[in-house]
């Protein structure tokens, strides 16, 4: 990490954690909508698989990342709320139709380039997916542009210049939010997998907040790019 980037990493995951704290109630309520929608196209998408259904099985997946995704718009609302200390209103962002709207434009053209990047030269274009439009979410929710075609351009303005450490940053995460699986390594049952689901509202709804973090940094240098 170089001492041009607007934030150091160690700094990012305190404000983070601190932030978690702060707002835990909403995060989790945002988390768990979340990952309830994905589970449930995710068991469809396993059924189908099962049934020797690739194709519907694929659609299965990306309709319930789209969805997720969308639906994921107010947990990070409520991220940049406590990344920058400020109360937090539990149902505003459900009721905002143009938030979601935005949302969903965003959810569905970066899922299906994450997909599609699955299938195609070894999963890279999927990091560039994540490196390039990872930060949507926090556009749509700042509302600092308007439609979710311009929440993406903005996003990759963002990153402009610093992609090396945003990769960085990326890898850390996901090691991250891997420590949430840990309860599997015990079995698919019921008790690791409820376990694991409410370990993981901790980390994904900690590395939330600290991609708050880091998106208020990066926006506040976007000017001199």
């Amino acid at each position: 990490m170089t001492e041009a980037f607007p934030l150091r990493i160690s700094a990012m995951f305190r404000e983070g954690w601190a932030g978690y704290r702060r707002n835990i109630g909403p995060l989790t309520v945002g988390a768990l909508a979340t990952v309830a929608v994905y589970g449930v196209f995710r068991l469809l998408a396993q059924q189908a698989l099962n049934d020797g259904q690739e194709i519907a099985s694929v659609v299965l997946d990306l309709v319930g990342l789209v969805l997720a995704g969308t639906v994921a718009a107010p947990w990070y609302s409520y991220a940049l709320d406590a990344a920058r200390s400020r109360p937090t209103d539990l149902g505003a962002p459900w009721r905002d139709g143009a938030l979601l709207s935005a949302q969903f434009v965003c959810s569905f053209w970066f899922w299906a380039a994450f997909m599609l990047g699955l299938r195609y030269l070894f999963g890279i274009p999927s990091i560039l997916a994540v490196l390039f439009y990872g930060l949507h979410g926090y556009v749509v929710a700042d509302r600092v542009a308007k439609g979710g075609l311009r929440a993406l351009g903005t996003s990759v303005r963002l990153g402009h210049k610093r992609r090396v450490a945003l990769f960085a940053i990326l890898a850390l995460c996901i090691v991250f939010n891997l420590m949430a699986a840990l309860p599997l390594s015990y079995g698919a049952s019921p008790l690791p997998i409820a376990v694991s689901v409410a370990a993981f509202t901790v980390t994904a709804s900690i590395t939330l907040v600290s991609g708050a973090c880091l998106y208020d940094a990066l926006y506040a240098r976007l000017d001199e790019q």
